[in-house]
């Protein structure tokens, strides 16, 4: 359950990010590159927060094996 709200937080920051950028008035190119470098970044933070899920999750698995 935790895990999920933080993906919800995470993608709804995402796209109010995304959003904000796509509104913003700027060139095409420059709103291009800002929303390449934001998606980017997202997909970092949610690998990093899945990785860290993952081992919490296999801490949880060996600790309750003993």
């Amino acid at each position: 359950m935790k895990s999920r709200t933080v993906f919800a937080l995470l993608a709804g920051a995402a796209v109010g990010t995304v959003l904000g950028i796509l509104l913003a008035p700027d060139k095409g190119e420059e709103t291009r590159k800002k929303v390449k470098k934001t998606t980017e970044d997202c997909i970092d933070k949610v690998k990093e927060r899945l990785s860290n899920i993952k081992k919490e999750n296999d801490e949880n698995v060996e600790e309750s094996e003993k």
